[in-house]
Parts: structure tokens; C-alpha cells; sequence
């Protein structure tokens, strides 16, 4: 049952979601229950950067519809006070995955686009995390002019003649 859920701990449920996603196998009754699982927890503050955000991108990669559970997670993460413990794969995914998924989060799209637009560099983002924050932005019709700008700088300071 439902509870029997609670013996997987935060990694476990993203790891279980993220395998079934990455590997192409539907399962919707799963992904269900992973669902309502989190989405009816309390509190998130047990699952780390890389379980919230592997969590969001497996639903949206699987076509999993939970907008319960988007909206939890979304609601905990724009709500924490920092995110330099987001790597930039993690803050690109969780951005991916609501622009993917078709869920509404304008407050989470604001604090991640005000983060990343602060940052001093952005030359621990590998070009892959740039194009889908971009993509995600106006996917999602989040406009941000300071992340643009950001990115927009950065991508067109690089050195010509290799790819970026």
C-alpha cells in the first residue's frame, strides 16, 4: 500500500522514477503512487537538490502527469532562501521538467532566474544547461531580461573557433 512507500527513502523514490524514465518504461500506476507519496508529505526538506530535481525531470520525461506533486515540489523549492546548493544540471532539469510538463510555477521560474542571473560567472554551466534554461524560459513564457542577459553575455564572450 501506501505506506509501504515510506521504507524507500528521498533518493531511492527518484532513483526508482529516473530509471524507469531514462530506460523508456511505462508505468503509470508507479509513478502514481511515487506521486501522491511525495506530494502528500508534510515537509521536503529530506530530499536534496539532486532527489527534487531527478524527481520532477523523470515525471516529465516519462509524460507522468502529477501537478500535485509539481506544485509541491516547485512550492518547496522557490522557498528555500538559497540555491547554491543546486548544482546547474539540477537548476536546469527542475526548469526543463515544469516547461516539459506544461505546470505553471512563475515564483520557482523567478527565484531560479534571479539566482542564476546573480551568479558572479556562469562558467560552471556546460552549454547543455544554458540552452535548456533558455529553452525552459520561454517555453514556459517566464521572461527574466537579467538571466537573458546573463547568458547572453557569457555565451557571446566565449572565444570563437571551438565550440562552446
Amino acid at each position: 500500500g501506501q505506506d509501504r512507500l515510506n521504507l524507500f527513502g528521498p533518493q531511492a523514490l527518484s532513483n526508482i522514477a529516473l530509471a524507469f524514465a531514462k530506460a523508456g518504461e511505462s508505468h503509470p500506476k508507479l509513478f502514481q503512487k511515487i506521486g501522491d507519496h511525495v506530494a502528500g508529505r508534510i515537509s521536503l526538506d529530506s530530499f536534496n537538490p539532486q532527489a527534487l530535481s531527478n524527481t520532477v525531470w523523470a515525471f516529465a520525461t516519462a509524460g507522468e502527469s502529477h501537478p500535485e506533486l509539481f506544485k509541491k515540489i516547485g512550492n518547496h523549492i522557490a522557498g528555500l532562501g538559497c540555491f547554491d546548493s543546486f548544482k546547474p544540471q539540477e537548476l536546469s532539469n527542475t526548469v526543463w521538467a515544469f516547461a516539459t510538463s506544461g505546470v505553471p510555477h512563475p515564483e520557482l521560474f523567478k527565484k531560479i532566474g534571479g539566482h542564476v542571473a546573480r551568479l558572479g560567472s556562469l562558467d560552471s554551466f556546460k552549454p547543455q544547461d544554458l540552452s535548456n534554461i533558455a529553452w525552459s524560459f520561454a517555453t514556459a513564457g517566464d521572461s527574466h531580461s537579467e538571466l537573458f542577459k546573463k547568458m547572453g553575455d557569457h555565451i557571446a564572450d566565449q572565444e570563437t573557433g571551438g565550440v562552446i
